[in-house]
């Protein structure tokens, strides 16, 4: 399969000169109506596609490629959805759904959310001969404090036409070095308590992790030895949604709001709604683990406003 490299960025029209704002948001098919219950300002941010405004994205009629999307916003959503398509998602953060469930090797979805810095992997196939489709992103819900996140179009999918095509990549790449989790070890944690939780929390002075507001200074908040699995428990205690994200590791996403998953998945950032929680396996086994590092929330206004802190790997 034909394989491309898809980068979401976003681009600030606020200060554009206000025809030209006005034809950018008309171009992507922003919707004027309100998004969820978000109550502050809208603002006028769309999306880039490889650094084009509603490029063209070239596929045959039937055509299956391989794409790699990645939402490298540091603040916006992306629930992508292909019109008349579906996403057979192969992976997730760069992790093979078959990673948890061998027998599960990709899943069909009409739509896949993507936090900042969230990350998916799925085969595409070319829309019906002389039929238009777009890729595009839904309204999202950020919550009563959060922020819009209206739809909008990102790209036009399809035999090349006057938009700027998008390149396609070739680069392949070796199989997967991960070691397999051992599933009884698994489902014992996730019928433990937590070995640790984290609770955001925000007002009108900054945003919090179990109460502290992140300083360079800190001492790492939490310390593990590198070798094993533990059970996380996020909690969001603010009136918007929140994407926590750690780095150097992957964790299984197996309940949400204390509800089991029917498939869970391995990822690096995982959306936790207003007044809600995730429940997390975390996956400390790697030996290359090491030092300090840190875990956040991934919009980057919240992170670097005090929702981050530090881990010690040991």
């Amino acid at each position: 399969m034909r394989e491309r490299v898809l980068i979401l960025r976003d681009q600030d029209l606020e200060h554009s000169e206000a025809g030209l704002r006005e034809r950018m948001l008309q171009r992507v098919e922003v919707t004027s109506s309100s998004c969820g219950t978000a109550t502050g300002q809208k603002r006028e941010r769309i999306f880039t596609l490889n650094g084009a405004i509603r490029p063209q994205i070239p596929i045959d009629s039937g055509e299956r490629q391989f794409w790699r999307i990645v939402n490298a916003s540091p603040d916006l959503y992306a629930d992508l959805q292909l019109s008349g398509g579906q996403f057979e998602i192969v992976a997730l953060d760069g992790m093979p759904l078959s990673y948890h469930d061998p027998q599960r090797s990709t899943r069909k979805v009409d739509h896949v959310l993507l936090p900042p810095a969230g990350r998916v992997e799925a085969i595409i196939v070319g829309p019906p001969s002389g039929s238009a489709a777009t890729l595009s992103t839904r309204c999202v819900d950020t919550g009563p404090d959060g922020d819009a996140n209206p739809a909008l179009v990102i790209a036009d999918v399809g035999a090349p036409g006057d938009h700027p095509a998008i390149r396609a990549f070739f680069d392949s790449t070796g199989p997967p070095a991960h070691d397999k989790v051992g599933k009884t070890l698994v489902r014992e944690l996730e019928s433990s308590k937590p070995d640790f939780t984290v609770t955001f929390t925000e007002d009108k002075n900054g945003f919090y992790i179990n109460r502290k507001k992140f300083s360079m200074q800190d001492e790492p908040l939490v310390r593990v030895r590198v070798g094993g699995l533990q059970h996380w428990r996020i909690v969001n205690s603010t009136r918007e949604v929140h994407p926590f994200h750690i780095h150097q590791v992957h964790f299984l996403v197996y309940a949400e709001n204390g509800i089991g998953s029917d498939s869970p998945e391995w990822l690096d950032t995982v959306n936790v709604s207003y007044g809600g929680s995730v429940d997390l396996i975390m996956d400390f086994t790697d030996p290359i683990i090491r030092g300090t590092s840190l875990f956040h929330c991934h919009l980057l206004s919240h992170e670097d406003k005090g929702m981050m802190a530090k881990i010690e790997f040991e």
